[in-house]
């Protein structure tokens, strides 16, 4: 991402200072344009909700002028009914009325009436007389629901034109029907109503009914044939919609996309639809105004940013090209190592910040002129140092290999040359594996010191010379400079230290095999006198000597087994310890269950005695005095590692200690002694009585913090 963003601010201030200054002005116009944008498409929006509403406003009026004719029609049909020629079966008369209606109202096509069969007995048109109407949908409409029934699409019998039909069921006193009284209008009258409207050019209206046939299509148009079905998949949105009225867009049937307004009718709540008005309009035709506002705001806003920018570009090449250009043509003799070129600052060169700017350029290029006098001389200087430098490498004792941060070799002193037998040419810029096979292995090591930017060393690395094998150590120092990274290797031959380390080692194994054999010496004598002792307290008190000593001979026998002259494991040394106690007080052992709690912990010399000491002084304790007689049970010994701390218990569940017993002011040896080395060992020492009996004796004390490792 940081380098992204570099790479812009690159390519942004990397272009002249006009172009940038119109950058700015573009920048500072872009709220004002975006207002004008942002009005644009408001009003675009609103020009869009104006031709929707226009589509629903019609769709509307022509709900109400179907709900008149409907209303008109009922009534109509109604009175009629309501004649005495209609009560009293007068058909000669009511043909002559009928007659006399459609003269008077042209957009009828028809007036009649049926008996309960479905045969028409009156008519306005007498060829109309006799036709059987029982087929027809509205006089079943009519007679089953025994109230007004509109029919669909149909092509009058009489007349051969479209038309629509409205029926209303005769009814006798009783309820019964008699017949059906209708009437019907031809719809090209629709056609006629809709052309006095003047209805926009792009819009269409059709009236489809409830089989889905157009029965008007406004204007006309060879594509949309009355009675043909109207295209399904408008159908299905307008049936689909949960409400009588709606809007959508959709293809259109010429495949443009359509803006459509519906309106279902019904003649009751609960009753299907019996008539569809469809008000539809091209999606582009019907929002060109909208899309005209749209582009005369964002042509306005285009001007008045072309404009800006053009006087923006026109000022800044006055203003500050022309000083600009000035100082540039400056600044390329001073980089061509002119360093007396000066650019100009004469009143006409420019805006005011423009002279200042070729001013501190002069001024620059004057201390510059100053500075490069100053430099050869630093240059001689530092000429000097790095001879002093060099020879200082090469005067070291020493072999120092540098590396860059690629780990290929940038420096070798003669003593790392002369040490692994390298062509100093052939081995400078190649990786160091190549050139000194010995790194190979540690290349991890190199990468690691210049990564975490410490000093790392790697000691005794073997390198054979001369059919003998010498050590070395490998020091590794990070270098950063001059934003080059790369290490510092220097390489100290030890041999003769790990040799005289060797020697010691060898010297101190066989000190502590020597003092551990001299413990078994005395141990063995003790054991002599022990069994040739005839008082029992006398020979308990061996015993606890021999446990004492056997304590400290144990710590000089780990120290011998593992090499490691600094520190014992305490949890093998007490595992051991206890076995030998045991094994001493073999009658406590048969009848007592050793439970060992150990976990591995590292502990120093200086502690090991005291701590063995103590610890062997416990577990005589316990297994002289814990369980008397005959008496089983357990005791369990323990040690673990808390941080810096170690902690140390002995428990058993024996009898515990008499009633009154004094711990603080008990004088025996034994208790003298734990007390002493539990100050020994810089600790704290605690003795509890556990909830189930017996004795805890817990001693806690500071240890190295690392803990043991096998």
């Amino acid at each position: 991402m940081g380098h992204l963003l570099a790479r812009s601010r690159q390519w942004v201030f990397g272009r002249s200072i006009t172009t940038l200054l119109t950058a700015v002005v573009l920048m500072a116009g872009l709220p004002a344009m975006g207002i004008i944008v942002t009005t644009s498409f408001e009003n675009r929006r609103m020009a869009e909700t104006l031709a929707r509403e226009e589509l629903r406003n019609l769709t509307r009026g022509l709900v109400a002028i179907q709900d008149g004719v409907e209303s008109q029609s009922q009534a109509l049909l109604v009175a009629l009914a309501h004649t005495e020629e209609a009560r009293e079966r007068n058909l000669p008369a009511l043909n002559c009325l009928f007659t006399s209606l459609l003269d008077d109202h042209p957009e009828m096509s028809n007036i009649f009436l049926t008996d309960a069969s479905g045969r028409v007995v009156a008519s306005g048109l007498p060829a109309f007389l006799g036709v059987d109407l029982s087929d027809r949908s509205y006089f079943k409409d009519a007679v089953a629901r025994r109230d007004l029934g509109v029919s669909g699409f149909i092509f009058g019998r009489a007349t051969g034109k479209a038309i629509m039909a409205f029926a209303k069921a005769d009814q006798e006193a009783r309820g019964e029907v008699k017949g059906i009284i209708g009437l019907s209008y031809y719809l090209e009258g629709y056609d006629r109503f809709l052309r006095g409207l003047e209805l926009p050019s792009h819009v269409r209206v059709t009236l489809v009914d409830a089989e889905g046939r157009r029965m008007v299509a406004y204007p006309p148009d060879q594509r949309y044939p009355l009675g043909g079905a109207i295209t399904s998949h408008i159908r299905d949105r307008c049936l689909a919609s949960a409400s009588d009225t709606g809007l959508f867009i959709d293809a259109r049937l010429t495949g443009e996309e359509g803006l459509f307004s519906f309106a279902r009718l019904r003649l009751g709540p609960g009753e299907p639809p019996y008539l569809t008005i469809i008000v539809s309009s091209t999606r582009a035709e019907a929002y060109a105004r909208a899309d005209v506002q749209l582009r005369r705001g964002l042509t306005q806003a285009f001007l008045a940013i072309l404009l800006a920018l053009v006087i923006a570009r026109a000022a800044g090449r006055y203003a500050i090209g022309r000083g600009i250009a000035n100082l540039a043509d400056a600044a390329a003799r001073l980089a061509g190592g002119d360093l007396d070129a000066r650019a100009e600052t004469a009143a006409d060169g420019g805006s005011l910040e423009v002279r200042r700017l070729g001013e501190s350029f002069n001024a620059m290029a004057s201390a510059l002129q100053q500075r490069e006098q100053e430099l050869d001389q630093a240059m001689t200087a530092l000429a000097k140092m790095r001879s002093m430098l060099h020879n200082i490498l090469e005067s070291m004792p020493s072999a120092i290999i540098g590396l860059d941060g690629t780990g290929h070799v940038t420096h070798l002193n003669g003593t790392a040359t002369h040490l692994f037998g390298l062509d100093k040419d052939a081995a400078m810029g190649r990786e160091a594996a190549q050139s000194l096979p010995l790194l190979a292995g540690y290349m991890h090591t190199v990468d690691m010191a210049l990564r975490e930017r410490r000093a790392l060393v790697v000691e005794k690395l073997p390198l054979p010379q001369g059919g003998d094998i010498h050590f070395l150590d490998m020091l590794l120092y990070p270098l950063v400079a001059n934003g080059t990274d790369g290490v510092v290797i220097r390489f100290d031959d030890v041999t003769d230290r790990e040799r005289a380390l060797e020697e010691k080692t060898v010297l101190l194994k066989e000190i502590h095999h020597r003092v551990k054999n001299n413990l078994q010496i005395i141990l063995s004598f003790i054991g002599l006198q022990a069994d040739d002792a005839e008082n029992p307290a006398e020979r308990d008190r061996l015993r606890r000597l021999e446990i004492r000593i056997r304590s400290m001979a144990l710590v000089h026998q780990q120290l011998y087994n593992h090499g490691d002259f600094a520190a014992i494991d305490l949890a093998e040394y007490l595992r051991v310890l206890s076995q030998g106690v045991l094994g001493v007080y073999s009658d406590v052992a048969s009848r007592v269950r050793l439970i060992l709690e150990t976990s591995p912990v590292r502990l120093p010399l200086d502690k090991a005695v005291p701590c063995g000491l103590l610890c062997s002084e416990l577990l005589t304790n316990a297994c002289k005095h814990a369980f008397p007689g005959q008496t089983a049970g357990t005791l369990r010994l323990g040690c673990r590692q808390e941080g810096g701390l170690a902690r140390v218990w002995v428990q058993d569940d024996g009898q515990g200690l008499p009633p009154g017993f004094d711990v603080e002011g008990a004088g025996s040896m034994g208790m003298t002694l734990v007390k002493e080395l539990a100050r020994q060992l810089e600790g704290r020492a605690t003795l509890t009585r556990p909830p189930d009996g017996g004795l805890r004796f817990e001693a806690v004390f500071s240890v190295e913090t690392e803990p043991f490792i096998r």
